[in-house]
């Protein structure tokens, strides 16, 4: 199913008002789209069905999301009914008026007045080349268009203009490797009458009421000699009919629906209308929506009752389920929202597949290696499955049948890995030293990453662009951050455990104190290595730490809720590690402390009486010196004269709780580390790390050694006669690689050149292409 043109372009309207710098620079509060030759004019109310935040400078209509520059300068201000929530960024649409027309505000009309210092505070959708974009410049262009074929001619570009809407419509996939010219536009408005069906189908009066006497019956003459229909004798209800029946011409139609059904919502309920009440045997919930709520509701009643069933006939039936409903994750209704179950059930199957076994090793090294190379992918498919659900309410029979598959196999398999450890003396051992410092080396500590969130970091890094290396290293006993957190760091030698009642905290050796995260800090900085802000890049001739994401925090606060946190936390995560290489790092060793348990519904509750500890958490608890207890005990990793009682199998102490860590379990005890190495040359030399522009004046940031190195921009990079600052002087950065540099004229914003670094000698060191002034 391909992204539509339309689509692309709202995606593209919206990360207009992404593209600034978190912790650098404040959201823009407004993306201005002009349009001087009022190009996109007519595609406009489409867009706006499509896209809720597109608001038009135009006559006062406020409930057509139009009005003049004053009303959406209060748009923007959130200080008039109709604006987007906090949040969401205004788009403004200015037909008529071009991005030189809004720069000038000396020369500006009083009616556009009220929009000129948007260009400021806002962002503008340009080309690369500074010009407000045309349709066909979107479609061509490889820089934020669509790279598409499209022929040059006169003929070519009025065809465009008037088949703009309908081309809106056409999935993307279908216009790669073809020649885009006048006799395909002209292709979408007149022989090709599908896509007007679909849109008339989907709003039939709205269609109508936006078409002129001529265009509507030639639209209608068009439906009578292809379709063989009439749309003012036999209406949409008739329409729905065909459309489902999906037989000569409409079988066409059909597949068009089907390639995009986003864009033609409104049929949904036509077809629920023209459904058969009693359904034959040749109909299908492919066609019929109202079938699949039905099948959909089947599904909901099949999972919900066998939620308290043995794990092994779950499995058996949701491998039946599966094989009846996957078929229908192909249907269009997928698309839109409407299978959530069968969405739902592709992971969940994948889990029960997985939990049919549960693996065995004769050691706890053994055991944990297995997990690190497959084991975790049953993890990361109940997460997959987590992901996919919605409320309680609607997924409640998905989650009741998650946890009957999955938390058998946890117990299993956490039951075996503490038999194992306490059968290798009570505790296990870091598998290497602490890291040490290294020029070029950051150690990015991440929070509670898990080895199959550890699993998605490295396929998006390596979708990026960006190799890792994959290992694996036991957590600390118990796995909690007071306590394994230390033994991931650099610091490990420096600290050691008090007693029970220090809260699984260590203490430095040095005097003795608790080891706060200013102390854990300090002595860090005492080692010789930076210590990081979350937006800081510090200098790549030393060795960092830094800290990164909020997976532990979250699964705290959002329990199996988290699954839906995960992959923009990965994503942060990608973009924090690719900002690093970029600003000179040679080496970025990802770490952890703990992963966790994840279990809708809560873990099993498991008894311990109060009185045998010093401290008791969810899934761990030092015991008093004298306690008797069943229990498995294990040694503190920093005391070994100190117990940890764990939990058999996956339980808690407390009740209620879904996210938890610190017992022993393959989830908790075996975490990733990645290990990531810069493509680019090792050392400390000079390197551009970002060029930030507002109007004439670009401020620039050098990471390595900055000493006597100078910033120039230049139209060509090696010859200095091209360059554009003032008195063409390269200028020399501050001790801490900072300099700010001047266009000479400003009538060259807009154009492309290229920021260059100059060594002492005035040789070129590096570079980064740029479009002066944005």
């Amino acid at each position: 199913m391909s992204e539509t043109v339309a689509q692309y372009l709202i995606t593209t309207l919206r990360n207009v008002a992404q593209s600034y710098a978190a912790g650098d620079q404040v959201a823009p509060c407004a993306a201005l789209w002009t349009d001087p030759e009022r190009w996109w004019e007519a595609v406009i109310p489409d867009l706006q069905a499509m896209l809720p935040e597109l608001y038009v400078l135009g006559s006062y209509q406020p409930e057509q999301r139009t009005g003049p520059a004053l009303w959406l300068r209060c748009i923007e201000a959130r200080r008039v009914d109709g604006a987007p929530p906090a949040g969401t960024t205004p788009i403004l649409y200015l037909p008529g008026i071009s991005r030189e027309r809004l720069r000038a505000a000396e020369d500006c009309p009083e009616e556009l007045s009220a929009l000129v210092e948007l260009q400021y505070r806002g962002a503008l959708w340009l080309h690369a080349n500074g010009k407000d974009w045309t349709p066909f410049a979107f479609l061509i262009s490889k820089h934020g268009g669509l790279d598409l074929d499209v022929a040059k001619d006169q003929a070519t570009l009025d065809a465009l203009a008037g088949a703009l809407p309908s081309l809106l419509t056409e999935p993307i996939t279908s216009l790669l490797g073809r020649r885009l010219d006048a006799e395909f536009f002209n292709g979408l408005v007149a022989p090709d009458a599908t896509g007007l069906l679909l849109r008339w189908l989907s709003e039939p009066e709205a269609f109508k009421q936006r078409r002129s006497g001529a265009e509507w019956k030639a639209f209608c003459q068009q439906c009578k000699s292809e379709a063989g229909f009439d749309p003012v004798k036999d209406g949409p209800l008739k329409a729905a009919s065909l459309l489902a029946a999906r037989m000569n011409y409409w079988g066409k139609v059909w597949q068009r629906f089907v390639e995009a059904p986003a864009n033609y919502s409104g049929i949904v309920e036509w077809l629920k209308r023209a459904a058969p009440k009693e359904p034959g045997m040749f109909d299908s919930a492919e066609v019929w929506p109202n079938l699949n709520e039905t099948e959909e509701r089947a599904l909901q009643r099949a999972l919900g009752s066998i939620v308290d069933r043995p794990q092994d006939e779950v499995i058996r039936r949701v491998t039946e389920l599966e094989a009846q409903h996957a078929p229908r994750r192909a249907y269009p209704w997928q698309q839109l929202g409407l299978s959530p179950l069968a969405t739902a059930l592709q992971p969940l199957a994948q889990l029960a597949g997985l939990c049919q076994t549960a693996p065995g090793a004769p050691t706890p090294e053994v055991y944990a290696a297995g997990y690190a190379s497959e084991g975790w992918r049953v993890d990361a498919a109940a997460l997959a499955t987590m992901a996919a659900c919605g409320s309680p309410e609607q997924h409640g029979a998905v989650l009741g049948t998650l946890r009957a598959v999955y938390l058998p196999w946890l117990e299993i398999t956490a039951r075996h890995l503490q038999q194992l450890i306490h059968n290798h003396g009570q505790g296990v051992s870091k598998r290497a030293e602490p890291i040490e410092a290294a020029a070029g080396r950051l150690v990015l500590f991440a929070d509670g990453l898990r080895m199959d969130v550890a699993q998605q970091l490295a396929e998006r890094l390596a979708a990026a662009g960006i190799e890792s290396t994959q290992d694996w290293e036991w957590s600390a006993i118990p796995a909690v951050t007071a306590t394994a957190k230390p033994a991931a760091s650099p610091i490990a030698d420096l600290v050691q455990g008090g007693d029970a009642s220090d809260e699984f905290a260590t203490r430095l050796i040095s005097t003795g104190q608790l080891l706060t995260q200013d102390r854990f800090v300090t002595a860090l900085k005492g080692r010789g290595w930076q210590f990081l802000g979350a937006d800081e890049t510090g200098d790549p001739a030393g060795s960092a730490w830094t800290e990164a994401g909020a997976l532990d925090k979250r699964g705290h606060t959002e329990g199996w809720k988290l699954a839906r946190s995960v992959e923009t936390e990965v994503r942060d995560l990608v973009s924090r590690i690719g900002a690093l290489l970029k600003a000179g790092w040679t080496e970025v060793v990802v770490v952890t402390d703990h992963g966790w348990l994840l279990v809708p519904n809560g873990l099993p509750k498991v008894e311990l009486k109060a009185f045998l500890t010093e401290t008791r958490w969810s899934r761990c608890a030092a015991l008093k010196t004298d306690a008797e207890t069943d229990a498995l005990a294990f040694k503190w990793h920093w005391n070994p004269t100190v117990m940890m009682a764990s939990l058999p199998g996956a339980g808690s102490y407390w009740a209620g709780i879904e996210y938890s860590h610190g017992g022993v379990s393959l989830q908790e005890m075996v975490t990733p580390v990645l290990r990531v190495k810069s493509a680019q040359p090792a050392g400390g030399s000079a390197r551009l790390l970002e060029a930030k522009w507002t109007g004439a004046k670009c401020r620039v940031s050098v990471g390595g050694a900055c000493a006597g190195v100078r910033v120039d921009i230049r139209t060509s990079q090696t010859d200095p006669n091209t360059s554009l600052l003032t008195d063409q002087h390269a200028r020399e950065t501050t001790a801490d690689g900072k300099v700010s540099v001047f266009l000479e004229d400003d009538a060259d914003i807009g154009k492309p050149a290229e920021v260059v670094l100059l060594d002492s000698s005035g040789q070129v060191i590096h570079s980064l292409p740029t479009t002066l002034g944005q």
